[in-house]
């Protein structure tokens, strides 16, 4: 894998899956930097609510685990550091891991300090194009032997880089980062399938405005677009504004 910036593998574990609501219990990051340099962060996080009760049964992270644990906002400039400049990677990082944690940085009233074409690299969406299983049985796959101890954050990371270095190997996965997700993802532009490029412009694909680009429903129905940014996922929110900054830079032009 090239690396132009840093890439951080991270994994959180949190309260519930509802990103906009839920809270962070625990978090792992590795960062790799284009020198071969390498930094491990791992902390509990206390979430300021309770645990509900299948989380603990699923995580083994109690509410007595973290009641001395620091709150997001305790650690959020350490993990602006972290994260900063970087790309991103996890496991069902672009539909979960990375919505909740920009959620948290945003609760903090800072946005999270990553480029704005910023690109997440999920081993799910890998596995997805070569296989369908769960971490657990990719780690089994790919190395023969049980994961131990899954549903913790720094265990469940660590695999994860060993997972993405193997996938790397075997599938033959070259370029920078950002190569690697736009194979992964061709035609599509996202990891839910909802945005593909056609020649010049990135046309949609659902709803009532299913194969239109976004110029054309920005010129005939900006409120469209208004609701997309309001209702959709990070992740489409951030190609919408691309696309919308980079037409209004070719109209300038013109």
């Amino acid at each position: 894998m090239i690396l132009a910036r840093p890439i951080v593998f991270f994994d959180l574990e949190a309260t519930g899956l509802d990103w906009k609501n839920e809270r962070i219990i625990e978090i792992a990051c590795v960062r790799l930097n284009p020198d071969g340099s390498r930094f491990t962060y791992d902390s509990l996080v206390n979430p300021e609510r309770e645990i509900p009760s299948e989380v603990v049964e699923l995580t083994g992270i109690s509410n007595e685990d973290v009641v001395d644990a620091p709150t997001f906002t305790e650690i959020a400039t350490l993990l602006g550091d972290i994260v900063s400049g970087a790309d991103l990677a996890g496991y069902n990082a672009a539909n979960f891991d990375v919505p909740m944690l920009r959620s948290e940085f945003e609760r903090c009233g800072f946005p999270m300090p990553v480029p704005d074409d910023m690109v997440v690299l999920d081993s799910l969406e890998i596995l997805r194009k070569f296989e369908v299983r769960s971490l657990g049985w990719t780690y089994s796959y790919y190395f023969g032997k049980e994961f131990p101890e899954a549903h913790r954050a720094i265990n469940d990371v660590e695999a994860t880089v060993e997972i993405y270095n193997e996938q790397q190997r075997r599938y033959e996965l070259s370029g920078s980062v950002n190569d690697i997700v736009m194979a992964m993802r061709a035609p599509y532009l996202d990891s839910r399938r909802k945005f593909i490029r056609v020649e010049d412009d990135i046309n949609i694909c659902f709803g009532m405005h299913r194969d239109k680009s976004i110029r054309s429903i920005q010129s005939e129905e900006p409120s469209y677009i208004s609701w997309m940014l309001e209702n959709m996922d990070a992740e489409a929110q951030m190609i919408i504004r691309s696309e919308l900054a980079r037409i209004e830079g070719s109209t300038d032009e013109s």
